[in-house]
């Protein structure tokens, strides 16, 4: 007799992946500094590449590129092995993980990741 439980391993790991990058979104878009909404606004999910562009969408509070992503990371639910982008094009988002604003520690990006993925 012989069992496979390809199937539930692959549906686990697509439920982690989705779960894991969700709450690195999360955790990146309310650490990121604010003064216009821009950087917040700017953090895109994507799968299986990177985002290569900007958007102009000004978020506040971080709800709105949150519920973007979100839509995205959702319609990956059947995706085999999929890998999740989280991506801010913007050219003084690495200034700002830096520490170059005081509203934000430098490598915040970098603790979050830690944080979420218990490294």
């Amino acid at each position: 007799m012989s069992l496979s439980i390809k199937a539930e391993l692959n549906a686990d790991v697509n439920e982690l992946a989705r779960a894991t990058t969700l709450n690195v979104l999360k955790g990146v878009v309310l650490a990121t500094p604010r003064d216009t909404g821009r950087a917040k606004g700017n953090w895109q999910v994507s799968i299986s590449g990177p985002i290569n562009t900007q958007t102009e969408l000004l978020d506040l509070t971080g709800r709105l590129a949150i519920n973007k992503g979100l839509v995205k990371i959702l319609a990956a639910k059947t995706v085999k092995n999929p890998v999740f982008w989280v991506t801010n094009n913007l050219p003084y988002i690495e200034g700002l993980n830096a520490g170059t604003s005081t509203q934000a520690p430098a490598k915040f990006v970098e603790t979050v990741i830690k944080q979420v993925t218990n490294g």
